[in-house]
């Protein structure tokens, strides 16, 4: 399943900055977010995409099931399309459910970025982290 995920700028985050859209992007992605997702959102600098980045979160949180489940070696980490001005961008995460009796999942959002070289950069920063890998691959959701 693709999800594109669409936005309009409305009200309140108008005229929000690039630096407090990054502060509210890593507070709704509170601490369940990793360094490298952490590192790639205070790389970007343009605001339109930030609030479609904003959003999408929002939307992940909501229902966690939007992004594609990928196979092979990323098993257990899921990915939500986003498009903006004719550039692919990807968000990557993984949902843990930390203990089978509860309804609660944990979303740990990993990485953003454009679809160039996304998958190869996510490959790469899980060669410093296999055992990371490892456990997404065996619990996540």
């Amino acid at each position: 399943m693709i999800v594109i995920i669409g936005v309009s700028i409305v009200g309140e985050f108008r005229s929000k900055t690039i630096e407090e859209l990054i502060g509210l992007i890593n507070e709704e992605a509170s601490s369940n977010s990793l360094k490298l997702f952490k590192k790639d959102i205070k790389k970007l600098n343009d605001r339109n995409l930030l609030l479609k980045i904003f959003f999408a979160v929002r939307e992940i949180k909501k229902d966690y099931s939007i992004g594609d489940k990928k196979t092979g070696d990323l098993c257990g980490v899921r990915t939500v399309k986003i498009n903006y001005k004719k550039v692919a961008y990807r968000i990557a995460y993984y949902v843990d459910k930390p203990n089978l009796d509860s309804e609660k999942v944990n979303i740990i959002f990993i990485h953003v970025g454009s679809r160039e070289n996304f998958y190869k950069e996510l490959r790469d920063y899980f060669k410093n982290q296999k055992s990371l890998l490892k456990y997404i691959n065996n619990n996540a959701i």
